[in-house]
């Protein structure tokens, strides 16, 4: 992560804004199998104690969704200016912030390009294997999201295996695969408070990319209503967000709803 401030940062800090790494952080624990299981005791429904025994760290994980609360029913900028800003910051008597909170990023070679394309990885695999209703393969994956890679360049997303193909195959799967294990590593570690940080941790647990594509769906529509009603009334939003201003068109407007109504009658009937 970068340790030098330019004219924003200065800004940011002035006035309490969050950079890209917080919110980035914020996603990770959006994706953390060990920070769901923690939401879920915190909030008295049944979990698996046998499964919470043997997971290391568990202890840190309650404890960093002590701090960092509900993350899953509120956008994130709302979030910061509730509980993010006093887990970075410290306000100073000018009025002013300081990098003094009690929660800080690691400075290490993990940079914003990796951890951009781990979460893109795992959210469009919970995309991908929606919207097929099954399993898809990691070499899959990895052609569907153009990753870096020459063995992309060699396959098509529903080709079929071949002796000339079969190399590219296995080897993106592999690379993906790695990928993957990566981004488990650090929505873990961002669990238990570190981040960015890709230690080994055995927290015996996986993605669950059936639930991971409901948080994301539902973490990213609260996140475009917020983003809409903020800029409107004069409040900060992120550069990088800008392009969520643009209005919903009817058809993904009456997409999303028909997707949230689908879901309520599968809810009643597994009531």
């Amino acid at each position: 992560m970068k340790n030098y401030q330019s004219f924003g940062d200065r800004y940011r800090l002035e006035h309490g804004h969050p950079y890209d790494e917080h919110e980035t952080f914020h996603e990770f624990l959006l994706i953390s199998p060990s920070y769901r299981l923690a939401h879920l005791a915190a909030n008295g429904q049944a979990t698996d104690q046998s499964v919470i025994a043997g997971i290391e760290g568990w202890d840190s994980a309650v404890k960093t969704h002590e701090l960092f609360g509900d993350i899953y029913s509120i956008p994130f900028l709302e979030w910061w200016d509730a509980i993010g800003r006093g887990l970075f910051y410290t306000l100073q008597a000018d009025g002013t912030y300081t990098h003094q909170g009690p929660v800080k990023l690691l400075n290490n070679k993990i940079n914003e390009a990796t951890l951009r394309e781990a979460l893109c990885l795992v959210n469009d695999k919970a995309r991908l294997q929606r919207r097929e209703g099954k399993r898809i393969e990691n070499w899959r994956l990895g052609v569907e999201v153009r990753l870096n890679s020459k063995w992309v360049e060699l396959l098509q997303g529903d080709v079929k295996k071949t002796v000339s193909n079969d190399e590219a195959r296995r080897a993106l799967g592999a690379l993906v695969s790695r990928k993957l294990n990566q981004a488990l590593l650090i929505a873990e570690n961002a669990a238990r408070g570190k981040f960015p940080c890709d230690e080994p941790l055995n927290s015996r647990l996986e993605f669950d990319y059936t639930n991971q594509f409901e948080i994301t769906d539902q973490a990213l529509s609260l996140e475009q209503r917020s983003l809409r009603k903020r800029y409107a009334s004069g409040m900060y939003v992120q550069k990088r967000h800008l392009a969520y201003l643009k209005p919903e068109s009817k058809a993904k407007k009456q997409a999303r709803l028909d997707r949230w109504a689908a879901k309520g009658k599968s809810d009643q009937k597994s009531d």
